[in-house]
């Protein structure tokens, strides 16, 4: 196994930091640590560095928002230049609120991977080098989770995504790909909307107490999916240290930093979680 300087890797990931970085005219939080050990660039975008016009401006990512597609296409070009990969190596599924996972385990598999995901797909697994996998948010949970080896998965987790365990379907898919247990992975949880704003019912914030206990709620309307996405991981064996969180609330920093569905009244771009282990 070589880093993306062609040199060996450590059996043993470093622990999880992410820390705000400037990527060509793009800003994003990423861990420099983890590329240096395994060659995969990890990436949670802002929303400035696009074409986009209000009120996508400007990295919006989404196509299904009504954005102008031209500009939505030169956004994810500019992040896939922005971290040396080809946008024909980009994977970005429909999302439709699910747990299913798109997997693709070799770069002859990438049509037959975006197909499978164009149906619907929470999360992209990826076992090989020079493919990325971008989701899009604004205001639900990303995550990615990184083997040693470099394979790693992206998942797209709103409260739906959380309590059906989007989560848990990449985690095993991603012991699966690679035969590793999962306290050998990092996590990295994304931006996202913070229990102060996401206010639920009764019978969701039930569903959160059923499966992730007490540490799930602020009180009985208000949830947390970090701590909830916390509880989880750790019931399938990752350590706390091994799981890092941006802690930004999407809608305390809608506007400058991210999109924010409730904070816009449903009307705004979408931010992304990227991945890709990079050719050395």
């Amino acid at each position: 196994m070589t880093n993306a300087s062609g040199l060996e890797a450590t059996l043993d990931l470093p622990l999880p930091r992410l820390v705000e970085g400037r990527f060509s005219n793009l800003t994003a939080f990423t861990d420099e640590a983890l590329f240096e050990a395994c060659g995969v660039r990890i990436a949670f975008t802002e929303r400035s560095g696009g074409v986009s016009v209000p009120p996508y401006d400007s990295l919006n990512l989404g196509l299904h928002v009504n954005d102008n597609p031209e500009s939505v296409r030169e956004n994810r070009r500019r992040v896939c230049e922005a971290f040396d990969i080809d946008p024909s190596r980009l994977i970005v599924p429909n999302q439709v609120h699910g747990a299913d996972v798109a997997v693709c385990e070799n770069a002859g598999d990438i049509a037959e991977t975006r197909e499978f995901a164009a149906e619907g797909s929470d999360a992209v697994a990826v076992g090989c080098d020079g493919v990325a996998a971008l989701l899009c948010f604004a205001d639900c949970t990303p995550v990615i989770i990184v083997a040693p080896s470099g394979k790693f998965a992206v998942a797209h987790c709103g409260w739906r995504g959380v309590v059906y365990g989007a989560w848990a379907t990449a985690l095993s898919t991603l012991c699966e790909l690679t035969g590793e247990p999962p306290e050998r992975f990092n996590v990295y949880i994304g931006p996202y909307i913070h229990a102060c704003h996401f206010e639920v019912g009764e019978e969701v914030a039930k569903q959160f107490f059923d499966s992730f206990g007490e540490a799930s709620l602020v009180d009985e309307r208000h949830v947390d999916m970090g701590a909830a996405l916390r509880c989880g991981f750790a019931s399938m064996g990752v350590a706390p240290e091994r799981i890092a969180d941006v802690d930004m609330c999407t809608v305390c920093d809608a506007g400058e930093r991210f999109y924010s569905y409730r904070a816009s009244g449903g009307t705004c771009g979408r931010h992304g979680a990227f991945a890709a282990r990079i050719l050395g």
